[in-house]
């Protein structure tokens, strides 16, 4: 209760205590005395803006009341200076009646010394206030008996109408934003309940920070106790997780308010993460366009060196010279194909044009593909490739050239391989009812752990200047879109082993309907 409302208080029980004390002489103060205290006293209670009251239980009369509560209760400006609490009710909106009347009886039979309750009165024109009373029990010093109710009244009608607009404003409004108080969810607005995919009963109560990623849930303590506090005004960015465990990228700024009376925090939660794949978009676009001209400039220098091979054979009728230069022009030719494509299908997405395919037949022809680069190589190249394999339904045009790259790359790695050892690649296809299963290995140089856990991130070569870092990320890629997985086990001076394993039918496709099933 402030400070002045207690000196008022303090007021009028002196001035009721004035009212019954006599004077040691047996006789009661004089008139004009009691008078001029009352006076003041009601003057001092007129100039304070919240209704100012004492009720006696027993009576049930308003003995004292200021100006302010003779206008909240719209009573007549010559109103005694008592009045019953009949006169008082109608006003009072039926519906908050007995809302009222059980606070105070609470306060009394609970041996409580104080209460307080919100409630509205209603005026015939239609008019309603929203009104905060709140009391203190006076009691009998002896028995504990409750003798009288004194308290204040604020009208909180601008403040319910601002709490409304707010409270629609945020239910209307286009980010995310949440009240908590004690730790726990208070208060959620759709647009919050839309970002999380929980609802509002799942939410109300709950801790926030099981929300919060694990990663950021002190970073999101440290920078929310900074911001209110008034130490930081600036939004931080962290990682929340939804109900299907995806995760969102958000901005939130923080603020202390008041809830429900007691101090909360209410935070403004904006879903940042599309614009956070923009910028790793531009990012991965910049990184793509310095690797691939990094490797544009290679295979142009390549085809500079190649002519010059030709030209010079040409000119010194050197037919090996001119041999050479035209099988370093195919290299980067087909370096240039191969990276263009990678290139299209990474920018692009397609969707899959499936066709059901013979497993021996799609193999035959993807070995045959690479089989004459390979031992030109002097690698060894064996397959194992079952004519009994089966049918499967994929989108060749994407697949082959996803496969091949796969083998490329086991190639490239026994080139680079200088160990004096005879290497080798292996090709294998096998299957069962559900599944075609590729299986590429070779004998070259390996992997370590950490090339493993990258190797399919984009940009990540383990080739250095000379891969890209995009060929196996599309292979992946592709593989993943049919429906299927890869898998890699390698060692250091082991080799390497790739392991594809694709569905007979995509995904989308439901298996076809045949006449037992359909029942016909």
């Amino acid at each position: 209760m402030p400070q002045f409302a207690k000196r008022i208080s303090l007021l009028i029980i002196l001035s009721e205590t004035i009212m019954t004390e006599k004077t040691k002489t047996g006789r009661r103060q004089a008139k004009p005395v009691r008078a001029g205290i009352f006076k003041d006293i009601r003057r001092l209670a007129d100039r304070f803006q919240d209704a100012i009251y004492h009720y006696d239980l027993e009576s049930r009369n308003f003995s004292f009341f200021n100006k302010a509560f003779r206008e909240i209760f719209r009573l007549p400006v010559k109103t005694g200076r008592r009045i019953s609490v009949e006169k008082v009710m109608p006003s009072i909106h039926p519906d908050d009646r007995s809302t009222l009347l059980n606070a105070i009886g609470k306060s009394i039979d609970a041996g409580l010394n104080k209460g307080e309750v919100q409630y509205r009165v209603a005026y015939p024109d239609g008019t309603i206030r929203w009104l905060q009373d709140r009391w203190i029990v006076l009691r009998d010093r002896k028995d504990g008996r409750p003798l009288a109710l004194e308290g204040f009244i604020r009208d909180n009608t601008e403040m319910q109408i601002a709490d409304t607009q707010l409270i629609h404003s945020r239910q209307k409004a286009l980010i995310g934003s949440y009240i908590v108080q004690d730790g726990k969810f208070r208060y959620v607005n759709p647009e919050f309940i839309r970002i999380t995919g929980f609802s509002e009963s799942e939410l109300i109560g709950s801790d926030p920070m099981n929300l919060v990623h694990e990663d950021y849930r002190d970073y999101v303590r440290q920078n929310a106790v900074s911001m209110l506090k008034g130490f930081s005004d600036t939004p931080y960015v962290f990682c929340v997780r939804d109900k299907l465990g995806q995760t969102h990228w958000v901005l939130e700024t923080v603020t202390s308010v008041a809830h429900e009376g007691r101090n909360a925090a209410l935070a403004y939660f904006m879903d940042i993460s599309e614009l956070r794949r923009m910028q790793g978009n531009l990012s991965a676009l910049g990184l793509m366009i310095g690797t691939i001209s990094h490797s544009l400039k290679g295979c142009l220098t390549g085809l500079d060196a190649s002519i010059y091979l030709i030209e010079t054979g040409f000119y010194r009728n050197k037919p090996a010279r001119i041999e050479e230069g035209i099988d370093v022009t195919k290299l980067m030719v087909d370096r240039i194909r191969k990276l263009v494509l990678d290139i299209l299908y990474y920018s692009k997405e397609r969707e899959l044009k499936p066709e059901t395919i013979e497993v021996w037949r799609f193999a035959g022809d993807l070995a045959e593909s690479v089989e004459s680069r390979i031992r030109a190589a002097n690698i060894t190249f064996e397959t194992d490739i079952s004519n009994n394999s089966g049918k499967f339904r994929v989108d060749g045009n994407i697949l082959r050239p996803a496969l091949i790259n796969i083998l490329e790359n086991a190639m490239e790695a026994c080139i680079e391989d200088q160990r004096p050892l005879a290497h080798c690649i292996r090709f294998s296809v096998h299957g069962n009812d559900d599944q075609v299963i590729f299986e590429i290995s070779d004998n070259g140089p390996g992997m370590d752990d950490d090339q493993i856990h990258r190797i399919f991130q984009l940009f990540y070569s383990s080739k250095g200047t000379k891969g890209t870092g995009i060929g196996l990320f599309v292979t992946r890629k592709v593989i993943r879109q049919h429906g299927g997985s890869i898998t890699v086990e390698s060692e250091p001076g082991h080799g390497a082993r790739f392991v594809i394993t694709l569905p007979r039918r995509t995904a989308a496709e439901p298996a076809p309907l045949n006449v037992q099933q359909a029942g016909l």
